[in-house]
């Protein structure tokens, strides 16, 4: 009975300490992305690309401007030296 609730707590824990597999970068009042650096314009991290995605429109569309442009990045990473790389990314156009 130990055993088990020891392994549960471990499986909880492990659980809540996933971490997020999509990065948002956003480029306030400008129409499509930047090339360059990514770092200054990461808006938060996510689990799945469609929340990624769902936030950076949102974001936009509550912009003064109403002009903005965002990608998700997936497995992003920082080499330490403040350049980000991601695997891929995920990008949509904004009407």
């Amino acid at each position: 009975m130990r055993t088990l609730l020891l392994w549960v707590i471990l499986v909880g824990l492990t659980a809540c300490t996933q971490s997020p597999q999509w990065t948002l970068f956003y480029y306030p009042d400008q129409a499509q992305v930047s090339e360059g650096a990514l770092a200054p314009y990461i808006a938060g991290y996510y689990e799945k690309a469609e929340q990624c995605i769902a936030k950076g429109a949102g974001m936009v569309k509550l912009s003064q401007s109403g002009v903005g442009a965002y990608q998700c990045g997936y497995q992003c990473t920082d080499n330490g030296a403040g350049d980000v790389q991601c695997e891929r990314f995920e990008q949509t156009t904004v009407l």
